[in-house]
């Protein structure tokens, strides 16, 4: 886009946009792209005199992945140019006596300072040379068979060589906001971070530095330059030593090495050791195939580890595809990360909430609805087991048929998914401030064999609670038999309430609104259904065994009396090892929950509000009270609870919402205490 003041450019590529807009600012300024036929391009430049150039494109050599340059073929005045541009490792064979000392220094220099360089080179073309050229490029491709590829590479390789040095470009490859506080917390959530770059190993480690990938006490080591299968097993059991013992060890890995250690078995084997030796990893001048490579190493050395691959550019792509979850940043690097992504974000910091929100929850919510689902059906499954030895299986059923129908589908089921979905544990300003939460999931602490096994464990004796009790005090052996039928009805309803109240044990906010009204509507489905099988004609002609059953277990005190004594001693065990595990072996989540619980009822109590008051609206403008530091007079600090300062890094707190949350507490501080941080 321009305007006749002052242009504005955007483009694929920062560097080409950087380019454009230095040589505008120099005086020689891009005017506009004309579309002519035969598929040529032109150009128009106005020089710093006013006076306006035209060029015309007939071929541009695109950028991929393995070239890592591009070239484009100008004419002007009957003269022809190759201008190609690209990362300098590839540049370098290309220019005819290589890289002058003073441009081998720079290099050296704006890459340390974490500049991305790339090198600018030309040749003049001889008009007969690029015709007879251009013909053979297009009959290149014009090839329809599998040679076409390795044909189009050869004639483009005879153009780009006998090259001429013309300069460098260094673009400042700017982090968004929030990057080196979303990388900080995502590797104290227990995550290890690679880093898989095609930059230079020097601009690599400084851009490591500046986004808290490495700090000041991380121990680096170096595997880089390696040319042989022995080079690269000597440095990487060179690096596995110096790594030993280290609590923040980092690893830094070239390309080239990586092109014979991914070829050699024991070499991956020692890749994959130093990386989950390490905190951090940087694999340098990479290219995109390399990246999958090593994703597709981690999956393949243990099945356990979950990958995550997040990147924002086409060169991403194979990267994405190979991890076990795919995450697209949308940037000026286009759209193609984002088209084959699983989950696109608009900036990287956004991937803290996605990780610590977003996926802490979803984890739990499937791995509680995998159990709980098959729990249900396992406790109905107990009764009829238990009502089959006593009836020696002679095939009589233990239930009437349109209970048992209606079990899943009415009672049991969709209650579940309101429960799940709309459960809470903390709020996101405290789930973003405590990043060891998200431990649970790559713990499997909620899912495995273990957590199922008790699960099974569980439906077994809440299946036999709920058909013995009924049967052992009011119940009959003789099937077909009218008492048969009210013990029968009477363990359905015991399982019924032991499903439901299980659902409310293992909630987050059992007595919240979005457990209980779900467990309700799903008891009162139930009742509503008992009552048309034993009061409708319809009822009776489905379920002739139902007439007037309902009225007989809700007169009869012992029959009722089973409703409750039921689900009283199947869940004990239950509400034991809940109430146990809660107040005597706290996890990380209720240890949070509590901190944070605790100092809404201290603004609460401040502000003459009832300690017992709600509190199920969390919210981090309910922050609990800053408080006097000791040793520091006239100094507060937050609480552990709510940090503000990692959540204003990531987004999760504004700076209005912040003010508006000192401004509300600043009347609960005593007046010689000053807030600071405003």
């Amino acid at each position: 886009a321009a305007s006749s003041d002052k242009p504005k450019y955007t483009g694929m590529s920062p560097d080409e946009v950087a380019l454009v807009t230095a040589a505008q600012q120099a005086g020689v300024t891009f005017e506009r792209r004309n579309r002519l036929s035969g598929g040529i391009n032109e150009i128009e430049i106005r020089d710093h005199t006013g006076k306006e150039h035209k060029f015309e494109v007939p071929v541009l050599l695109q950028f991929n992945s393995d070239r890592k340059r591009m070239s484009t073929i100008v004419r002007s005045g009957g003269k022809a140019w190759c201008m190609t541009k690209g990362a300098d490792s590839v540049m370098e064979p290309l220019i005819a006596g290589g890289f002058p000392e003073a441009a081998e220094k720079d290099i050296l220099k704006f890459s340390k300072i974490g500049l991305r360089v790339l090198v600018v080179a030309a040749r003049e073309l001889e008009e007969g040379w690029f015709q007879g050229w251009l013909a053979r490029y297009q009959q290149a491709r014009g090839i329809l068979d599998d040679t076409k590829e390795d044909k189009i590479k050869e004639v483009v390789a005879e153009m780009e060589t006998d090259l001429r040095f013309v300069g460098l470009t260094a673009v400042e490859d700017r982090l968004q906001d929030g990057v080196p506080e979303a990388i900080e917390t995502v590797k104290q959530a227990g995550s290890r971070v690679w880093v898989l770059t095609g930059d230079k190993t020097e601009t690599a480690v400084d851009i490591g530095y500046s986004c808290n990938l490495f700090t000041n006490t991380t121990k680096l080591v170096y595997c880089t330059g390696c040319e042989s299968e022995e080079e690269a097993v000597e440095s990487l059991k060179r690096a596995e030593t110096e790594l030993q013992g280290a609590q923040d060890g980092g690893l830094v890995i070239d390309g080239r090495t990586l092109l014979v250690a991914l070829q050699h078995q024991e070499c991956r084997g020692l890749i994959f050791t130093l990386g989950i030796a390490s905190r951090a990893c940087v694999c340098t001048r990479l290219s995109p195939m390399q990246k999958l490579q090593l994703v597709q190493l981690v999956r393949e050395a243990d099945s356990r580890r979950i990958t995550l691959a997040i990147g924002d550019g086409a060169n991403d792509v194979p990267m994405i595809l190979g991890g076990h979850v795919g995450i697209g940043v949308r940037g000026k690097e286009g759209a193609a990360a984002v088209q084959v992504c699983d989950v696109a974000i608009s900036q990287f910091r956004f991937l803290v909430p996605l990780l610590l929100c977003h996926g802490r929850r979803s984890y739990r919510r499937v791995a509680v609805f995998f159990c709980y689902y098959l729990y249900k059906n396992f406790v109905l499954l107990m009764a009829d087991l238990v009502w089959m030895h006593w009836d020696n299986f002679r095939g009589n059923i233990a239930f009437p048929e349109y209970l048992s129908i209606a079990f899943n589908a009415f009672f049991t089921s969709w209650h579940v998914l309101f429960v799940l979905g709309f459960d809470s544990d903390v709020p996101d300003s405290v789930s973003c401030s405590h990043p060891e939460l998200y431990k649970v999931g790559p713990a499997r602490q909620l899912f495995g064999p273990l957590i199922f096994a008790k699960w099974v464990a569980y439906a077994v004796l809440h299946g036999t609670v709920a058909w013995l009790v009924p049967f052992a005090l009011v119940g009959t052996k003789d099937y077909g038999t009218k008492q048969f039928w009210i013990s029968s009805t009477a363990a359905f309803t015991n399982v019924i309430h032991i499903v439901c109240l299980k659902m409310i044990i293992v909630a987050e906010n059992p007595f919240g609104r979005v457990t209980l009204l779900p467990s309700f509507g799903a008891w009162f489905m139930f009742v509503a259904y008992l009552w048309g099988l034993g009061y409708t004609a319809l009822g009776w002609s489905v379920q002739p065994d139902m007439k007037y059953v309902p009225e007989n277990i809700l007169t009869k005190g012992d029959v009722f009396g089973t409703l409750l004594l039921g689900p009283v001693i199947a869940l004990c065990i239950d509400m034991a090892e809940r109430l146990n595990q809660r107040y005597l072996y706290p996890t990380d989540l209720q240890k949070a929950e509590f901190e944070y619980k605790q100092g809404l009822n201290g603004v609460a109590q401040q502000q003459g509000r009832p300690l017992d008051g709600p509190s199920s609206v969390l919210d981090a403008k309910q922050a609990p009270p800053l408080t006097a530091d000791p040793g520091q007079e006239g100094t507060v600090r937050a609480p552990e609870c709510v940090r503000m300062e990692p959540l204003r890094q990531i987004g999760c707190v504004n700076q209005e919402d912040e003010e508006e949350v000192n401004l509300s507490l600043k009347e609960n501080v005593d007046p010689p205490v000053s807030i600071i941080g405003k």
